[in-house]
């Protein structure tokens, strides 16, 4: 039964939103809409994860539900498929109770096609990563798994992306026409220092980003090794946790054969406020990334002021930064080390793109991001 005057929300997510202890994205996107919302509505969630009673109770949330995948498997594309019944069935119940119903990732939403349209039409959906994501992050992804996306996303009549590209992808992929799909840049760490750099002699370099293939951090530490082969002393800072234990091995093994044991940190997950102190104590942001649905990481950096390096493949961050505007965007690995080099030996032009990375921070502050975000779900 509804509350006359005020709307009822549910959010539906995997992701605990604790940024404290988790610098996931799914995870900071979570926190970010309890944060908009639960003031402005009687804010529900559901966690479809094991339970946890570090958020049996969560402020501003009136009630939280379990409901733990029914099926194991220990491929997640598998598990998400093998559990469609199971979780739809529960949300199907679950939705007419809502005025809206927000979904953080798409898999979460699969099985929910056969809803009436009525019902659909309460769906906001952050699809989070997708097909196209995974393969460019070079991850098998079965056919069953892409045919559930389509059959659920061409249904949904409203889908919020954070950028451009993954817009593109949605239209091209599954035929979604394009006034359904609405962009809301991601807001960054409200802990970061923002402030204009000056080029230091420690060449302290961050890359903010999970070991996993996608990321290609072993590609970060051969950058690093030529860096010193130019004769530049400088240290690597490794951000984020390790989700892929062969890539990790992979990458001690080319530290210790490349004797790099003393120049690079891992600094595993660390806090939003702990990613501020640290940022606060860098030269230079880079991301050796082949895809990015966004680049939260990289904003980050660019945010507290430092001057960034990426490849040029990272569309995504084209529309809020263009070349030269605090990011360097480079073509091969020659060049990304030439452009760190540029940066630690040219003090007028790292100072000149430190200036220019700090105006782009307004783009991404959590109030403009709660502004849009309240527009779209609740107006």
């Amino acid at each position: 039964m509804k509350t006359f005057g005020i709307k009822k929300v549910i959010i539906i997510t995997g992701k605990f939103p604790n940024i404290t202890t988790d610098t996931d994205g799914g995870s900071i996107m979570v926190n970010h809409l309890i944060d908009a919302l639960h003031d402005k509505c009687i804010l529900d969630v559901v966690f479809t994860r094991t339970y946890n009673d570090n958020f049996r109770t969560i402020e501003g949330v009136r009630e939280v539900i379990f409901h733990t995948n029914k099926i194991r498997n220990h491929d997640k594309f598998l598990r998400r498929l093998d559990n469609i019944e199971w979780n739809s069935a529960m949300l199907s119940q679950i939705i007419p109770q809502y005025d809206k119903v927000i979904i953080i990732h798409c898999s979460k939403a699969f099985g929910l096609e056969n809803l009436s349209q009525e019902l659909l039409n309460k769906i906001i959906l952050f699809p989070m990563f997708m097909s196209s994501s995974y393969l460019r992050s070079n991850e098998f992804v079965p056919s069953k798994y892409t045919e559930a996306e389509q059959k659920i996303v061409s249904k949904i009549s409203k889908i919020i992306t954070p950028s451009q590209s993954e817009k593109e992808d949605i239209i091209k992929d599954y035929a979604v026409s394009e006034n359904k799909i609405i962009i809301i840049p991601r807001a960054v760490n409200a802990f970061i220092n923002s402030k204009l750099r000056l080029r230091s002699k420690r060449n302290k370099l961050i890359y903010i980003g999970a070991i996993k293939k996608q990321k290609r951090n072993d590609e970060a530490i051969i950058l690093l090794s030529e860096i010193k082969k130019m004769g530049l002393k400088s240290h690597l800072y490794l951000v984020g946790s390790i989700q892929d234990n062969q890539l990790y091995t992979h990458c001690l093994d080319l530290i210790k054969n490349l004797d790099l044991e003393n120049d690079i940190t891992f600094c595993g997950v660390l806090s939003q406020n702990e990613i501020a102190i640290i940022l606060n104590d860098m030269d230079i942001n880079i991301s050796v990334s082949r895809w990015e649905t966004f680049g939260r990481g990289i904003f980050e950096g660019l945010s507290a002021g430092l001057p960034t390096v990426v490849y040029d493949n990272i569309d995504c961050l084209a529309e809020y930064a263009t070349i030269n505007n605090g990011i360097s965007y480079v073509e091969n690995l020659n060049d990304f080390v030439g452009k760190v080099y540029e940066l630690c030996t040219n003090s007028n032009f790292y100072k000149i793109q430190s200036n220019e990375a700090l105006e782009n921070s307004s783009q991404f502050s959590i109030e403009k991001q709660k502004k849009l975000l309240l527009k779209e779900i609740l107006y």
